[in-house]
């Protein structure tokens, strides 16, 4: 049995951050009841049979860490981090392990890839950069806090958000530092920071005071800045408004969400705000041609018009179990939950349509899907790749 760990609080200069579950912090304002998982409902007619193609056990993952570990495709190859401080490589079609690099740092996000690179975020603020091909470490640089969230990166320079409210460029070639930014953080934040968002020659961050900024990639300069939730309520806990889920951009639009209560469609050349819709999430966002889909605190999942910011429809038959983001797959919803389960919902009205459990620990990143397979990742470091198989094709 592995060990689990429990870390709730964690003080960072003057704010004091909270790892807080959906069930504790509510949008209505904080209530400290634990509310019980909604209990899962027999599919009488599943749409999808949920094959296990394989299964591994890629170490220790995050634990009951709140993480920013998220696997990584990139050809054969899947990547993966833990907080022990192991990097693995795995080969996709069959999970076999080709490599395995012990770093000796606390470990607690990324990989992402660039430049033939791994970036992974430690908890003594360390970006470590390894080579993808064999393992070996690259470049080290230190940042003094906390990398809660996978860096960005491209051929020339990864973008890193730290917990103390800063946004670091480092050359990707060497890891020093090119320019640093400093944001205030709220005296009482979620444990948990957004990934940047590296497009052509802009970065756009979500920050833990309900704003979002896009700078210029070279120097760091703010082109714009947008509020997407304003702080209310008469407590610090009732004012929280972090924007800790990645913004998504496509085109010339970009999404962010706020655990504060607001869900919002912004111009990326200017920040101008085209709609807001209230939902307040901590979880990455997916979308689709037609609506944007989030996983509110409640764990209750929602379709939210694209081009109106009107609501499409809610999902609530999975209520308080923790969901993972949303991904998209064969144009339905793929989402995980505390329990190892991995349900399919169907994104023309949010019914359950298929569910398999490939593992019993929590699957909390967003399930990964590459092709026709989703490929999950568990707390407590299993890693599946699954295909789901249409019923009527048995």
């Amino acid at each position: 049995m592995k060990q689990r760990h429990n870390r709730f609080f964690r003080s960072t200069g003057a704010a004091i951050v909270l790892a807080a579950s959906s069930a504790v912090l509510t949008a209505c304002g904080g209530s400290a009841n634990v509310a019980e998982p909604t209990p899962l409902t027999t599919l009488e007619a599943p749409a999808y049979r949920m094959d296990t193609l394989w299964k591994t056990d890629a170490g220790e993952g995050a634990g009951d860490y709140v993480s920013g570990f998220v696997p990584v495709v990139d050809g054969d190859r899947v990547y993966v981090g833990n907080q022990d401080g192991y990097v693995m490589a795995l080969d996709l079609a069959t999970g076999r392990k080709i490599w395995r690099s012990r770093t000796g740092d606390r470990l607690i996000s990324g990989p992402s890839l660039a430049r033939g690179l791994l970036l992974l975020g430690s908890r003594d603020g360390q970006v470590v950069a390894l080579s993808a091909a064999t393992g070996e470490r690259e470049w080290t640089a230190s940042l003094d806090s906390e990398i809660l969230s996978a860096p960005a990166a491209n051929d020339q320079v990864a973008i890193v958000r730290t917990l103390d409210g800063r946004l670091i460029a480092l050359d990707m070639a060497n890891g020093q530092r090119r320019w640093t930014i400093e944001r205030n953080v709220p005296t009482l934040t979620l444990r948990g920071t957004s990934s940047p968002v590296l497009v052509g020659d802009t970065v756009y961050a979500g920050l833990d005071n309900g704003n979002v900024i896009a700078l210029d990639v070279a120097t760091g300069e703010e082109r714009w800045s947008q509020t997407v939730a304003f702080p209310s309520g008469r407590s610090e806990l009732e004012r929280i408004v972090d924007i800790d889920a990645n913004p998504l951009v496509v085109d010339n639009e970009l999404y962010a969400v706020s655990a504060g209560g607001q869900l919002a469609s912004l111009s990326t050349t200017s920040g101008r705000v085209r709609w807001r819709h209230e939902v307040a999430s901590e979880d990455a966002l997916a979308l689709d041609e037609r609506n944007i889909y989030t996983v509110d605190r409640n764990s209750v999942v929602w379709a939210i018009n694209r081009l109106t910011g009107g609501e499409r429809w809610q999902q609530d038959g999975l209520k308080y179990r923790k969901l993972s983001g949303p991904a998209l797959l064969a144009g339905d919803l793929v989402v995980g939950d505390y329990d190892g389960y991995v349900h399919w919902l169907s994104s023309d009205d949010g019914r359950v349509i298929a569910r398999g459990r490939p593992f019993d620990e929590p699957i909390r990143s967003q399930p990964l899907v590459v092709g026709d397979r989703v490929l999950v990742v568990g707390a407590y470091g299993e890693v599946a790749l699954l295909s789901f198989t249409p019923r009527d094709e048995r």
